[in-house]
């Protein structure tokens, strides 16, 4: 790797704690499944009517998809499959992003941000925000992996693994266990300005309210949280890095100053 190359990916192995065993970087693509679970503003779930019969009970819907990630810049992107949503047609996602920022604050950590537009029911675009932990991914990646492994069965719970979910005269509590990248309790800032239409609905610093998933800002649902968890993760195949351009350059460096303003915020 060049000079260059390599600062990036060392300041970015130190913002999450993990580094690359590989001499060179390379981008992985996968394939996924996991569930969309979607809380109200007071932490119930919404059921989802059209939720194939199986273990959730329509408390989740079964999701799977793909993504791709580049250890150089610790950095991806993702699409999934659409799914029937709440009698109201498909639900589709677009210019799914995300990115390693470590603990949220300037330190090592295994959380993610992830962005997304979400269309639901003729409203396109609405702005989704997540905060996932990808321990499991994380540790898997820096163990190793070659195409054709799966990761799952280790990681951390995802924010509803222990929520209670009543069915008929009986509870259930529908746990995922350990899962490679599941959705957290912290929420985004939100981005003045920010509504249908825009792709990125949050950034650091982050907060915690103790919710799964970050608020959404505008749409059908405000104040609803989307919570996206991987249960588990294929590799599909490895890439070697081409050059990085310009302005890949120019977003790590933004992302590694996000962390910078949210480390000086927390001190202040």
């Amino acid at each position: 790797m060049n000079l260059k190359k390599t600062a990036l990916t060392t300041a970015m192995s130190a913002v999450i704690g993990f580094t690359a065993t590989s001499a060179s970087a390379d981008i992985y693509n996968l394939s996924f499944t996991g569930a969309f679970t979607l809380l109200d503003p007071g932490s119930g779930v919404v059921i989802n009517g059209d939720a194939p019969a199986g273990p959730y009970y329509g408390r989740r819907t079964p999701i799977n998809g793909t993504m791709s990630f580049d250890t150089a810049t610790f950095t991806g992107s993702a699409d999934f499959v659409p799914f029937s949503f709440f009698g109201s047609g498909t639900a589709t996602a677009s210019d799914i992003s995300f990115a390693a920022i470590g603990d949220g604050a300037g330190g090592p950590g295994p959380l993610v941000l992830a962005n997304m537009g979400f269309t639901w029911n003729n409203t396109n675009g609405i702005p989704v925000s997540l905060v996932l932990d990808g321990s499991g991914f994380f540790g898997a990646l820096g163990g190793g992996l070659t195409t054709g492994d799966t990761v799952s069965g280790v990681g951390s719970l995802a924010a509803t693994d222990d929520k209670l979910f009543n069915f008929g005269k009986f509870s259930y509590t529908l746990p995922f266990g350990p899962s490679p990248m599941v959705t957290t309790t912290f929420n985004t800032t939100t981005i003045p300005g920010s509504g249908l239409g825009d792709t990125v609905s949050g950034t650091l610093p982050l907060s915690d309210d103790g919710i799964g998933g970050s608020p959404m800002v505008a749409g059908p649902f405000p104040g609803f949280n989307a919570n996206f968890d991987v249960t588990s993760i294929t590799v599909d195949s490895i890439v070697p890095e081409v050059p990085v351009p310009a302005a890949v350059w120019l977003f790590g460096s933004g992302l590694l100053g996000l962390v910078g303003v949210a480390r000086r915020r927390k001190k202040a």
